[in-house]
């Protein structure tokens, strides 16, 4: 077992896993707040973005310099992004293709309902399953699948388990946009497949650059964040000058202690998420965040009054029955479920003189690359 300094990295995924998803439950509660409590001029959201991309980037900054020693950051700096430029401009990969999904993101609410697109929508974890399987040689039983399947399943009902509120509003809107919803369905459904897609290559492909040593060593994981951090500002600015609440002769307009406490927030989410890859993988930040689904929408009946429906019990029962699958809590008797589901046309060929389960007790066999090869680490328990 690795050890990172006195703590086992089964104990620091098992914390970060933990602080991620009250993390991701704590956003839409924020987010609802800082639109709703206090009355005055709307923020900029797309400025609001830059400013958590920017915290994300100074906090990546000095969490390097503690890792390098603060009188060798500005050389680290240098030799690992300046001097290597073609490692530098791989991260703007995933941050064009954050961008692209956002984008499609907000086209498709246009035209689809919020029920078709949050069920829709889900096929990201099916995405991610299959590029993990491709791109990082992550093999995964068949019990596995079927726990992501769940999974799936479980958030979709969660998330279109509408409240008393929500459905009133998406009743007006329905009416509003009736003919939109109706001529451009197609449109909205292929807006979000790239969406999904845009949001599963990104997430594994940054894995894969945060797990793949380029020399002697693994990048750091604070280089390639501040490198993240750096194009997606870049993209970011554009997008902030040409937004119509943006207003040049007041830009934080509307900014108040919820927005910059929202802005924070999710620029710790940033850095969580960064750790969850590093020490996990994308399957498990995705049961991370069905999880925070389900927790936001709980707190949520009490402080906005959200009712729930059985959709929403059925829905609850299935991630954490998922959650338990995957993580070997709830095990499946004989050979079948236990063994790799063959995808031959996906995998390289499996070296026989390789174990065929590098998990230990916990659950969750992840695998981390390390100059091509791969080596089993310690999971994670639900």
């Amino acid at each position: 077992m690795k050890t990172q300094g006195f703590l086992s990295e089964a104990t620091i995924r098992s914390a970060v896993f933990i602080i991620l998803t009250f993390q991701n439950a704590s956003v839409p509660l924020m987010t609802r707040y800082a639109r709703t409590s206090e009355a005055g001029d709307p923020y900029c959201v797309p400025l609001m973005v830059v400013i958590q991309e920017t915290t994300k980037l100074i906090a990546s900054l000095l969490l390097l310099g503690n890792e390098v020693g603060l009188g060798r950051l500005v050389s680290t700096l240098n030799s690992e992004i300046v001097s290597r430029p073609t490692s530098t401009l791989r991260l703007a990969v995933p941050a064009v293709l954050f961008f692209i999904q956002n984008n499609c993101i907000q086209q498709s609410n246009t035209y689809l309902p919020a029920a078709v697109f949050q069920v829709t929508y889900q096929g990201k974890t099916f995405i991610v399953a299959l590029l993990s399987v491709l791109m990082l040689g992550r093999r995964l039983e068949r019990f596995k699948w079927l726990g992501i399947c769940f999974l799936a399943v479980g958030v979709a009902l969660v998330q279109t388990s509408s409240s008393s509120d929500s459905r009133s509003r998406e009743a007006a809107a329905a009416d509003s946009s009736s003919i939109e919803l109706g001529g451009d369905m197609f449109l909205g459904l292929m807006y979000v497949v790239i969406a999904a897609c845009c949001s599963g290559f990104a997430n594994v492909y940054f894995e894969k650059m945060v797990k793949t040593a380029e020399g002697a060593k693994k990048p750091s994981l604070w280089v390639r964040n501040i490198q993240l951090a750096m194009f997606t500002i870049i993209l970011g600015l554009p997008v902030v000058i040409i937004s119509p609440t943006y207003d040049a002769q007041n830009p934080f307009r509307g900014f108040n202690g919820s927005v910059i406490a929202l802005a924070f927030n999710n620029a710790c989410g940033g850095l969580l998420v960064a750790l969850i890859v590093k020490y996990g993988d994308n399957i498990i930040k995705g049961f991370s965040n069905a999880l925070s689904t389900v927790l936001a929408t709980i707190i949520s009946v009490p402080l906005f009054g959200f009712t729930t429906g059985p959709s929403f019990v059925l829905g609850v029962f299935l991630v954490i029955w998922s959650s338990l699958v995957y993580g070997k809590i709830f095990k499946f008797s004989g050979d079948w479920w236990n063994t790799e589901l063959k995808m031959s046309w996906l995998q390289a060929p499996k070296n026989p003189d390789k174990d065929e389960d590098t998990s230990d007790d916990n659950g969750f066999p992840l695998k981390e690359l390390e100059s091509g090869k791969e080596k089993g680490a310690n999971g994670i328990k639900l």
